[in-house]
């Protein structure tokens, strides 16, 4: 591994295990993907939803599923990944300016770097939701 992928400026990766709620359809969040750019990125979160208590944001870029890396997936392979293990999901996952910095530094996104952040939604589902 190289020394730039320990540096203090490397922004952190979330690997966001979502767990569906008997109460709640769905995990709470839309997969996205466009023509005109490589990969399968989280549209809309659901407020309050299983994926937003996760760590799960809009813009997000999906990394791998379930510990597999999806960069060459497309839209329907990335779904079938996401259903193949029910009522859960391990979603790892940059936001865009993550996504850039380890572009630019030519690093690898994968969940073996020490910058990866464990995230994920409590169960059951709270009462309450706590706003930031």
């Amino acid at each position: 591994m190289s020394a730039v992928a320990l540096s203090p400026d490397a922004p952190a990766i979330r690997l966001c295990h979502v767990v569906k709620w008997p109460d709640y359809e769905g995990f709470g969040f839309n997969l996205h993907s466009e023509k005109s750019k490589p990969g399968q990125y989280l549209g809309k979160i659901d407020e309050g939803s299983p994926a937003q208590l996760a760590g799960l944001r809009e813009g997000d870029r999906i990394v791998e599923v379930n510990g597999i890396n999806i960069s060459n997936e497309n839209h329907k392979q990335v779904v079938e990944r996401i259903k193949a293990v029910p009522n859960e999901t391990k979603l790892l996952v940059v936001d865009p300016l993550a996504d850039a910095w380890y572009k630019e530094h030519k690093i690898i996104i994968k969940n073996s770097l020490p910058t990866v952040k464990q995230c994920h939604n409590p169960v059951p589902r709270p009462g309450k939701v706590c706003t930031r």
